[in-house]
């Protein structure tokens, strides 16, 4: 009987369960770099979670008995590089809980068997397809979004009201100018004016002068 026996077997023998744990816990530490989940059965998400969690935990301290430790579990040196480099000291604050599993709609074609998600808690990490969580996340995203959009367009309006404020004033200037020039000329032709008036008396005297001069000799003319 398999009474208080830990683990589960998964229908094959043990050597067999090994290589599967090996495999199942390098896609993982591989999948950091990349989308941060592996999507497999529930019953094989169930049996590798706990172990992930161990890597994880030993990869916070970074000390040889750890990577060799971890090394003698996985079997590659650059995964166990990238399990001690990144993802420990991602976690170093936090006491537990760095992978969850969520079950995903859609079965496993052929057989129909459960699939599931197993993934980092991170930031950054994406929902599987038909998880309705990702479709409140994108509602979220798209709600936040809203707003800065809206405050990005009213300050783009803001800054070509500004724009255009400047160019009417830069247009109205040199109207200015020539209206302030046109003005400073008035002065001058109202001071040529007197001038001419000025030259006036001295015409009429002359005027008279050649009148008197034309009386004188028709005078002359008239004793004659």
């Amino acid at each position: 009987m398999r009474h208080r026996v830990a683990g589960k077997k998964l229908n094959r023998n043990s050597s067999h369960r090994k290589a599967l744990s090996r495999n199942l816990i390098r896609a993982m530490v591989i999948e950091w770099k990349g989308k941060g989940h592996i999507v497999t059965t529930r019953s094989k998400a169930k049996f590798i979670q706990p172990k992930v969690e161990k890597m994880i935990t030993l990869a916070k301290e970074k000390t040889v008995h750890n990577m060799r430790r971890a090394m003698a579990e996985i079997g590659d040196r650059e995964v166990v590089q990238v399990l001690f480099d990144e993802i420990g000291p991602y976690y170093q604050q936090r006491p537990g809980g760095y992978t969850r599993i969520l079950r995903m709609v859609k079965p496993r074609l052929g057989d129909a068997a459960i699939r599931a998600y197993l993934g980092f808690v991170r930031e950054d990490d994406e929902y599987p397809e038909g998880d309705r969580r990702a479709k409140g996340t994108a509602d979220s995203a798209a709600a936040a979004a809203e707003p800065a959009a809206v405050e990005e367009s009213a300050a783009a309006e803001e800054v070509a009201a500004e724009t255009a404020s400047e160019e009417t004033s830069e247009d109205q200037a040199p109207e200015t100018e020539a209206s302030v020039e046109s003005e400073g000329a008035e002065p001058e032709r109202t001071d040529s004016e007197p001038a001419a008036e000025a030259d006036s008396p001295a015409e009429e005297a002359a005027e008279e002068e050649s009148a008197s001069e034309e009386s004188e000799e028709s005078d002359d003319s008239a004793k004659s």
